[in-house]
């Protein structure tokens, strides 16, 4: 289960009624992203309350305390408690009064996203230096679009709920990303226009046509859901830095990886059927084309950091190959491109996020 942590001193209110100094240090936060915000204080009978934000999505809450403030993961805290998600609050016993203590909010696990840590690496015309991110480890399914979405739009080349979504546009996808970000409550990503971020509120036949690209805007410091950058999808195709130098995505031999011409039947498969990269990423090669944020250019001659694509344009990168594409179209370093209003049988995506 990934947890998220706010170490708490007493505050000075409660210092002063117990006769504590007002020079109270705080525990170090380990990891602060969706972390809780506590406060303890003392009630009208004397009792010790300590309270807490809820955190949404959380499973529920545990409260450790120590007689010194250390950094969380110090083997001095130990569990005081554990309450369920709709508890925001704990009396604490008088005997405890000069203690400190921390609020751990459990959260669901995010099985699929895989960390990329961050690195250098040359694209085949110059080095880039992109910072860590989190991609999930599977194209996205049909299941997975539909419960966001409300329909499957797959048909004829593979229908099932593990089978990956085909027949997305750039704009299917995005949407995609926006409307699953406010389902889980995180901050989403794209922006149209003036209209921002939610797509119930942009304009009728926003994704119609190939110039709106130009509309749409990508917030790459926020919590939400997004296509990858080109640079971040080749890199994590590649093994990261633990990559193999391998032409396919974690093998120089095609059929081990990839649903490809000669062996899909002419079909999508389950995500995950054939083996992983170095990272633990399925399908990069193979079974559909996945869409990327750039729009469709030239690399760049000079070293980069983070780039996001061209600046103009109205195609977009698509990378990996598909269950019907030859050998060439697979490899690690082949680029293609389609416009951004396309959906075809052959093309899906995955999601990235910049943390879990």
């Amino acid at each position: 289960m990934r947890k998220a942590f706010l170490a708490t001193a007493m505050c000075l209110l409660l210092s002063a009624a117990f006769g504590l100094s007002s020079n109270i240090a705080t525990a170090s936060v380990a990891e602060t992203r969706n972390a809780p915000v506590a406060q303890l204080e003392l009630t009208v009978s004397e009792q010790m309350l300590l309270s807490w934000t809820a955190i949404t999505n959380a499973t529920g809450y545990t409260i450790y305390h120590a007689i010194v403030p250390e950094p969380v993961d110090s083997e001095v805290w130990t569990l005081l408690t554990t309450l369920p998600s709709g508890t925001l609050s704990y009396q604490l016993s008088p005997e405890l009064a000069r203690d400190f203590f921390y609020v751990c909010a459990t959260m669901p696990e995010q099985d699929n996203l895989i960390l990329v840590a961050g690195g250098t690496f040359n694209n085949g015309t110059s080095d880039v230096t992109l910072s860590s991110f989190y991609m999930d480890k599977y194209e996205l399914t049909q299941a997975e679009y539909q419960a966001v979405m409300g329909s499957n739009p797959a048909s004829g080349y593979g229908v099932g709920s593990t089978n990956p979504v085909y027949y997305v546009s750039w704009f299917n996808a995005i949407e995609y990303c926006n409307r699953r970000s406010m389902q889980e409550a995180l901050t989403p990503c794209y922006t149209y226009s003036i209209y921002g971020t939610n797509p119930d509120t942009w304009p009728l036949g926003w994704n119609t046509n190939h110039n709106n690209r130009a509309n749409v805007s990508c917030n790459w410091t926020v919590s939400g859901y997004r296509l990858p950058s080109e640079m971040q999808w080749m890199f994590a195709a590649k093994g990261g830095n633990q990559t193999q130098g391998y032409t396919y995505s974690g093998s120089n031999d095609i059929t081990a990886v990839a649903w490809y011409s000669s062996n899909a039947d002419y079909s999508t498969h389950p995500v995950g059927g054939k083996l992983a990269n170095e990272l633990g990423f399925f399908d990069m090669s193979g079974n559909v084309y996945e869409l990327c944020w750039d729009n469709n250019g030239s690399y760049a001659n000079t070293p980069q950091t983070n780039p996001t694509g061209s600046a103009g344009g109205d195609s977009c990168i698509i990378r990996g190959g598909s269950f019907t594409h030859y050998p060439n179209s697979c490899t690690v370093e082949y680029r293609a491109h389609d416009s951004v209003t396309t959906s075809i049988y052959y093309m899906g995506f995955r999601v990235c996020r910049i943390s879990p």
